[in-house]
């Protein structure tokens, strides 16, 4: 039907909106974005130390990727992750049609997702990749899916036995045994995030697979659910889609919907046959999908179009009360020269940060630092 092929074109371009704004998304200027930056910085790929960037230490593919488009324009991330968002559609669409593309895509999750400079996309790009081809180039996906994602070894084990995400993780694991003596790197550090697994508390992590479809945090709804159970006997990947389910359901309890991609893309190729009511549903969610996508990214046109300053836009959405930075009176690009070094205490979100420093958790002993 054309109107699927429309909507699905109409959230494209909403998505395409928000990913041409600048970066809000929490873990992003954590962590994604922040090593990729640091990573540039020190022309180096070695785990950062300390307690606060602990992710730097596991694969980083997608953090090398924004590493290299940071070399080219800070605008390039967002769209590299909102492009694997349209990748990861245009597979979904190859393995089971244009319903099961829009269903999928016009999800809350991967809406949202499409618009932040986050990993999960191209994780399970890589993944659909993977599932779609075949002998070699299904080996490099999966290699290449282990080597941006740790989840993503995991994933492997449903699409085919032998653990081919391993190869991706390796090289990282070598930079993190020369730089730290530890393969590992930060299992065994005793940074303390190992208890996480059971996020929330047990019950929590119980309940997540009625969460996932039932939980508006999780950005998801229950549209895909009730498709499944009526569609599932008519296409092939319905046990490699159960499979990577009951994989997920394992995994920590963390992160809401966003380790659940893989298994709700594989979920929405039950729409391959889609009948009347199943096309109604989807029409439905994509108009919510859109309608949502299109409210939340319309404060991005005005900085888009020139009509405001990013200095503005950020000083204005970023969350100052929960750990994000901002030179906002540009003090520090006025008093703050090159030859200078700031040592940072008590933020959490770095990517902002604009001049040269050490933040508390990775401090050195001997550097003499001008400001604090």
């Amino acid at each position: 039907m054309k109107i699927l092929k429309w909507l699905l074109v109409l959230q494209i371009l909403v998505n395409l909106i928000g990913a041409l704004g600048p970066e809000l998304g929490f873990d992003a200027l954590w962590y994604h974005l922040t090593e990729a930056k640091l990573f540039l910085a020190h022309h180096s790929l070695a785990p950062i130390p300390g307690n606060l960037l602990y992710w730097s230490g596991l694969p980083r593919l997608g953090e090398t990727i924004y590493a290299l488009s940071l070399a080219i324009s800070p605008a390039l991330p967002k769209l590299i992750h909102w492009g694997f968002g349209v990748w990861c559609v245009w597979l979904v669409y190859r393995l089971g049609g244009m319903a099961a593309a829009l269903l999928f895509y016009s999800t809350l999750l991967v809406g949202w997702l499409s618009t932040s400079a986050y990993i999960d996309l191209i994780m399970t790009a890589w993944l659909l990749a993977a599932v779609y081809y075949r002998r070699l180039k299904r080996i490099i996906f999966l290699i290449l899916a282990g080597a941006t994602k740790l989840p993503a070894l995991v994933y492997g084990l449903a699409i085919t036995l032998i653990p081919w995400g391993i190869l991706g993780i390796l090289p990282f694991a070598l930079i993190n045994y020369h730089s730290t003596g530890n393969f590992f790197y930060p299992f065994r550090e005793n940074f303390g995030f190992e208890h996480e697994w059971f996020f929330n508390g047990f019950i929590y992590w119980l309940s997540r697979p009625l969460r996932l479809f039932f939980d508006p945090a999780y950005r998801v709804g229950p549209i895909i659910l009730i498709i499944f159970i009526i569609g599932y006997k008519h296409y092939k990947y319905c046990r490699i889609a159960l499979l990577s389910f009951l994989l997920w359901f394992l995994m920590p309890g963390t992160d809401f919907g966003r380790f659940a991609l893989f298994p709700l893309a594989l979920l929405s190729l039950s729409a391959v046959k889609p009948s009347r009511l199943i096309t109604a549903l989807i029409i439905f969610q994509a108009v919510v999908g859109i309608s949502v996508r299109a409210y939340a990214n319309a404060k991005y046109l005005p900085v888009i179009f020139g009509q405001q300053t990013q200095a503005d836009f950020l000083t204005k959405n970023l969350k100052f009360y929960f750990g994000d930075w901002y030179d906002i009176d540009g003090w520090f690009a006025k008093n703050i020269k090159s030859t200078d070094k700031v040592l940072v205490y008590n933020l959490h979100n770095l990517y902002y940060v604009d001049f040269p420093y050490d933040h508390a958790t990775w401090k050195n002993p001997v550097t003499r630092y001008t400001h604090i």
